[in-house]
């Protein structure tokens, strides 16, 4: 039998939803070990609200054994990639994560060779039925494993991207909440970092209420940014000609530099969003990436007259 398949069995006591107990260990009188039984509802129970602070036990094995109700995604600041998650809770059709889950490959046991690129990490907190909560962990950076207490299997980033496909749906069928927790739009953050902002993998430019400009000449004059708040009315402008201009057709080459390259510049814009997402739209001259959430090719914003008005002012 495997290391794996030892594993496994001996967590079986616990799989959700299918044994009624487990057994703990605790200390007699006479200092001697004896066990209780404690149920499964309990084992899997959580005192308070579900946050990305509970403390919540893994899941056993996969595949799930039961479909989760809700869940709830946290950013993992050990990943190699520094990420915000979204804040709210998933609620309603998970079958998606479930079958998600159910496909992927047991990691060996031996070691084995992998890429070991960057990515972000995350943990799936997933609340079942009868008040029973479980975690997932995700790491798409190094070999882009999945974690449970039996194990490793490969692919986090085809997980993280159901999760991220049913925030999207959800919000889709939503309004923004009422209020959200600012983020600080530092332009000078990102310098603390060799990987810069921790940019939300969710949000949408056309749903900005929040926005500083940073801007800083081109080499060999690199450092801190010269940051200004953009004014309420100018984000809106700003926001919707994202949304109508952006574009993965126009060519990345275009650049449009008034002044030629003496007078090339830096300029990115940081910002939240209604659903508190915060995002960034970095640019140079007067090109602009209108997207950074995906590992895709990102839509090129050339922003119209007006807009670029907008941008010339806050360099001033």
């Amino acid at each position: 039998m495997t290391r794996r398949g030892w594993v496994a069995g001996c967590l079986a006591a616990l799989v959700l939803l299918l044994v009624p107990v487990g057994l703990v260990p605790l200390i007699t009188g006479h200092g001697q070990p004896r066990t209780t039984p404690i149920s499964v509802d309990d084992y899997y129970a959580l005192d308070g609200p579900l946050t990305c602070e509970s403390e919540v036990k893994e899941v056993p094995t996969l595949p799930l054994e039961a479909e989760p109700t809700a869940l709830l995604v946290c950013a993992d600041a050990d990943g190699s990639m520094p990420w915000t998650a979204p804040t709210h809770l998933v609620e309603g059709d998970l079958s998606g994560l479930v079958t998600a889950l159910s496909v992927l490959e047991p990691a060996p046991d031996q070691p084995y060779d992998c890429t070991f690129q960057g990515g972000p990490a995350y943990d799936l907190l997933l609340r079942f039925s009868r008040n029973r909560f479980a975690r997932i962990h995700g790491d798409i950076g190094g070999c882009g494993v999945v974690t449970v207490a039996s194990g490793d299997w490969f692919g986090a980033q085809g997980v993280l991207d159901v999760v991220i496909a049913a925030v999207v749906e959800q919000r889709s069928r939503s309004k923004p909440p009422k209020t959200v927790q600012r983020v600080d739009l530092d332009c000078n953050a990102g310098l603390e970092s060799a990987s810069g902002w921790p940019i939300s993998l969710t949000g949408d430019v056309a749903d900005l209420t929040r926005l500083v400009s940073c801007w800083q000449p081109g080499a060999p004059q690199l450092g801190a940014w010269t940051e200004a708040a953009v004014p309420p009315e100018a984000v809106r402008i700003l926001a919707r000609d994202i949304a109508r201009l952006a574009s993965t057709s126009t060519d990345p080459a275009e650049l449009r530099c008034p002044g030629g390259p003496r007078s090339h510049y830096f300029q990115q814009l940081i910002g939240q969003t209604a659903w508190g997402d915060f995002l960034m739209v970095p640019g140079e001259c007067r090109r602009f990436y209108a997207s950074m959430s995906s590992d895709e090719p990102p839509p090129v914003w050339i922003p119209s007259p007006s807009a670029q008005r907008i941008l010339d002012d806050l360099r001033r």
